[in-house]
């Protein structure tokens, strides 16, 4: 009797301490530096840069918030900003987060092969009849873009919309090759022309009442359009790339305008312009810009996303060397631990650097 008391005593002291060191503890955040005590967040003061950032607690560790924060591109050297937290001298670094108020401890990973990010890209482009001259340059630049992400590091999804006026195509997301087999159907602006897809039909009617007063090429439409009906991703990035040589052209009403465009999907999205027009972009054809003509580039100066002037026939187009590219292949994951979770906080994200900074404020329930 006493030989088995013993062995069941040796038995559940070998079941504690092997379940002790084998089985991970999911809720560990000791990786992520302590909150940093009597630090102040550097005031912004030039504003030339926009955070754009999705939420979401780690799974199976409600208390671990990881911020997928789309990369930003300093406008002055339109070189990407690395960002950097120092947790041994926390005022020194670059990139400051507060949640209701109090500074946390930041751990920053870029993308790449051990960090992983979502990604969902949609590329809106103007296919109204002035934009047959690039049209053929612009689907290859696209194709080629999306492969080049899809192998950067980024879980990437992409999806087209036509527009010219009103929308009149495109594809839900999908693969990289299957945006090449969309846009090459047909040539021209033909080319993203009609939906295709699983869903094709049900986009179709949607298309066909969706801002049915607006006339001229309005790049606004195609990303509102896609914002409300494409299948994004739960704690993906949203990328827009618009390609146009069109200012935005609101309804007779101005609604359908970049404001509105950018009270929907600020803070959530970002637009990145490549622009086709007339070298001279003071005017548009000598006319002046307007209310009813608006910059097509203002799109991307409202939500952080960047510029690219091409020339009137895209000769040339690559769109891994525009600063696009460089925005996402620098895209960051920042972690923090949660001060309390089940509740909703007040989220700010500070850049700061010596020619270039910015923030961005959050409610965020996690």
């Amino acid at each position: 009797m006493k030989k088995f008391l013993v062995f069941l005593f040796l038995c559940a002291g070998i079941a504690f301490y092997g379940c002790d060191s084998t089985e991970p503890d999911t809720n560990d955040n000791s990786d992520i530096p302590a909150d940093p005590q009597n630090v102040t967040v550097p005031a912004t003061t030039i504003n030339n840069v926009q955070p754009t950032a999705v939420f979401t607690p780690a799974a199976n560790n409600p208390g671990r918030i990881q911020v997928n924060l789309t990369g930003l591109i300093n406008p002055v050297t339109q070189q990407p900003i690395t960002l950097f937290y120092d947790p041994n001298s926390p005022a020194s670094s670059n990139i400051f987060i507060t949640e209701d108020g109090a500074v946390k401890g930041l751990k920053v990973s870029k993308v790449g092969t051990g960090t992983v990010l979502k990604a969902d890209v949609v590329f809106t482009v103007d296919n109204s009849g002035s934009m047959y001259e690039e049209a053929d340059s612009v689907a290859a630049s696209i194709i080629e873009f999306a492969n080049f992400l899809q192998a950067s590091g980024l879980d990437v999804q992409f999806a087209v919309v036509g527009y010219d006026g009103w929308v009149n195509g495109g594809i839900n997301f999908t693969s990289a090759q299957n945006i090449s087999t969309y846009l090459n159907r047909a040539t021209g602006t033909s080319r993203t022309y009609y939906f295709s897809g699983p869903d094709s039909a049900g986009l179709t009617e949607k298309a066909s009442s969706f801002a049915p007063n607006v006339w001229g090429e309005n790049g606004v439409v195609g990303v509102i359009f896609a914002d409300s009906n494409y299948t994004w991703r739960a704690g993906a990035q949203r990328v827009f790339v618009n390609f146009t040589d069109e200012p935005t052209q609101p309804d007779n009403q101005l609604f359908w305008n970049t404001a509105l465009m950018c009270g929907l999907i600020g803070g959530k999205a970002t637009v990145h312009t490549v622009y086709s027009g007339p070298a001279d972009t003071s005017s548009y054809y000598g006319s002046p810009w307007s209310p009813s003509n608006e910059r097509p580039w203002d799109m991307s100066l409202c939500s952080g996303g960047t510029i690219k002037l091409i020339p009137q026939d895209a000769t040339g187009l690559d769109l891994k060397n525009l600063p696009v590219a460089g925005a996402l292949s620098n895209s960051y994951l920042v972690e923090y631990r949660a001060g309390s979770t089940g509740t909703s906080h007040t989220v700010v994200i500070t850049i700061k650097e010596s020619n270039a900074d910015g923030k961005r404020e959050y409610t965020v329930t996690y």
